[in-house]
């Protein structure tokens, strides 16, 4: 029997087109509410344990939003939102990094942030950084990095941290073919082992990789 790792339970998601921003406009806006969007409208998905599923989806289809919804980074104006295990999302790619910092620096403010223990920390920062395939780079500060080079930083970190649900956002778009390559060979790896995957990407060859592929539409 397949036990899931995410419930999604009839989700909404608003946001509004303006915020107040001082107290004078909070008591205006009880009078004359500020107009909302809604990027989600009561969505329902289950996603089982060792699933790797594919986010479908144009801009503004609420793919992102999901995921943040998932991560538990913004919560839902209605509905329910379920995980079992560590969940480990690589949202927005520069989260967590210093720009002033050293590729080296970094992994260890990041994988301290993602709650990784210092004895765990020092025995998988050598497989980062040979899979970032930064080594030349590691101990640059990462302001000159270009923003692939950040997102195989990032996305090297998130791997070895020993998620069970991990949660990624257009994460190979500035990634060279090359890594994308050997990152979704290593997903898949990780897969076999019990993670749950959930990649939202605008790769429509990526689709054939997912065990399913949900399709998120803009809600009118």
């Amino acid at each position: 029997m397949n036990k899931p790792a995410i419930i999604v339970d009839h989700v909404t998601k608003q946001y509004y087109l303006e915020r107040p921003q001082t107290l004078k406009r909070w008591f205006r806006h009880i009078f004359s509410p500020f107009k909302k969007f809604t990027v989600i409208k009561d969505f329902s998905l289950i996603i089982n344990k060792g699933e790797f599923i594919l986010l479908v989806g144009e801009n503004g289809s609420g793919k992102t939003t999901l995921l943040k919804l998932i991560a538990g980074i913004t919560i839902p104006n209605s509905g329910k939102i379920t995980t079992y295990g560590k969940v480990v999302p690589l949202i927005e790619i520069s989260a967590g990094f210093n720009n002033e910092l050293t590729g080296r620096e970094n992994i260890l403010t990041y994988a301290t942030i993602l709650e990784i223990d210092k004895k765990t920390i020092s025995k998988i920062i050598p497989k980062i950084i040979d899979f970032s395939g930064l080594d030349h780079f590691i101990d640059v500060p990462i302001k000159r990095y270009s923003t692939g080079m950040v997102s195989r930083l990032a996305f090297s970190v998130a791997i070895h941290s020993h998620p069970d649900i991990l949660l990624l956002d257009e994460v190979f778009a500035a990634g060279d073919k090359k890594f994308r390559k050997k990152s979704i060979k290593k997903l898949f790896e990780f897969k076999k082992r019990g993670m749950t995957i959930v990649l939202s990407t605008h790769y429509e060859e990526s689709i054939q990789f997912a065990d399913r592929n949900i399709f998120l539409n803009p809600v009118i």
